[in-house]
């Protein structure tokens, strides 16, 4: 059977890319390359609901592309950074960094600014087609806070923000209606040198797993029953092997699988000399790491990127991105045994970033 993946890329010129991938075969192509807006890379991106639109982080906007097939792709609206004024501006070096689309009515999109002037979450409403309409709420953080990454409960009423900069979990109740979002709670690390950067729940939403960026480590919590705020019960996971200096890593994205049987988590290495990891997680029913199954090496630092994006139809199958040397990898993921099967190289700037599954 065939499979499509799309991609984006860190730096300019702006292109989303579509793979196919042949699980018969095994064997992984690019198939087409649509041009974008040059100043407008997708650094990280994502479907709605129901996969007829990407929505983009694209340097100083987020942007929405109809989605008629795995090739047939156009853009649709681009809308500038909110929030701080100085954050679209181009002379700070704010830029988009995370995009979340709900998957709930109203719909709405959620954004999150990176590096300086980033106090802020963007959200957007859509329109009946799924394009992003308007500015509708810029809520507050910190003034030194910098998201990296989010993830809505379950239910979709809470939001859980990992704020890299800051050092800290946020926690935002949604409005139903309206999908704004007010403030429930902010809780620190647990260590001043973690810097969270990634979250992901289990959809049982008992189980919060917060990816330390500078801690290098997977850090377990527990959703509080009554506050719905997370705690923290002091489990944690390397995600680089023991021994290794931890400034010289930084860890990237934390995944479920199809099941949610599995979490999947990567790091990345400063040295290109150096390689990053990749490391897979064993749930129990309720959604606690039963055991850490491997710890392997990547084949490069991963750049920028090494994220995992594993299928939505299966555990078998997940990509990894990298943008040291421009390449996407599908791996086979069988009986707990993680093998590279298929490779797509692509020498241009900034490819690539995270991949999507269409199909």
């Amino acid at each position: 059977m065939l499979h499509h993946l799309m991609v984006g890329t860190w730096t300019p010129p702006g292109a989303i890319y579509t793979l196919e991938f042949n699980d018969e075969t095994q064997s992984l192509e690019l198939i087409k390359k649509t041009s974008i807006s040059h100043d407008e890379p997708i650094s990280w991106m994502t479907f709605d609901h129901a996969k007829r639109n990407i929505y983009g982080a694209s340097m100083k906007t987020f942007s929405s592309y109809a989605v008629e097939s795995s090739t047939d792709i156009f853009h649709q609206a681009s809308h500038p950074l909110g929030g701080h004024p100085s954050a679209s501006s181009s002379d700070s070096n704010t830029r988009a960094i995370f995009i979340l689309a709900a998957q709930k009515a109203p719909f709405n999109v959620y954004g999150n600014p990176f590096y300086d002037y980033a106090g802020y979450g963007n959200v957007f409403s859509v329109d009946e087609t799924g394009r992003l309409k308007s500015n509708i709420q810029n809520y507050e953080y910190s003034p030194s806070s910098g998201v990296h990454g989010m993830v809505f409960d379950p239910t979709e009423t809470y939001l859980y923000s990992a704020d890299l900069r800051g050092n800290k979990i946020w926690t935002h109740k949604k409005d139903s209606k309206t999908g704004h979002l007010t403030l429930v709670d902010s809780i620190d690390a647990p260590s001043t040198d973690d810097h969270p950067r990634w979250v992901a729940i289990h959809p049982g939403g008992a189980y919060l797993f917060v990816l330390m960026e500078a801690g290098n480590r997977l850090a377990l919590y527990v959703i509080d029953e009554e506050k719905r705020t997370p705690v923290y019960t002091h489990i944690t996971y390397p995600l680089i092997p023991p021994g290794l200096n931890p400034k010289n890593y930084r860890s990237d994205v934390v995944s479920l699988s199809h099941s949610s049987k599995y979490l999947f988590a990567t790091s990345r290495a400063n040295s290109p000399k150096t390689t990053g990891y990749i490391s897979a997680f064993r749930l129990g029913p309720a959604g606690s790491i039963e055991r850490q199954l491997f710890l392997n090496a990547t084949p490069t630092s991963g750049g920028h990127s090494n994220a995992v994006s594993p299928c939505d139809f299966s555990d078998e199958w997940l990509a990894l991105t990298d943008d040291q040397e421009g390449f996407v990898e599908i791996y086979r993921f069988q009986e707990e045994v993680l093998t590279r099967v298929a490779r797509v190289d692509v020498k241009d700037p900034g490819f690539c970033m995270n991949a999507i599954w269409y199909d």
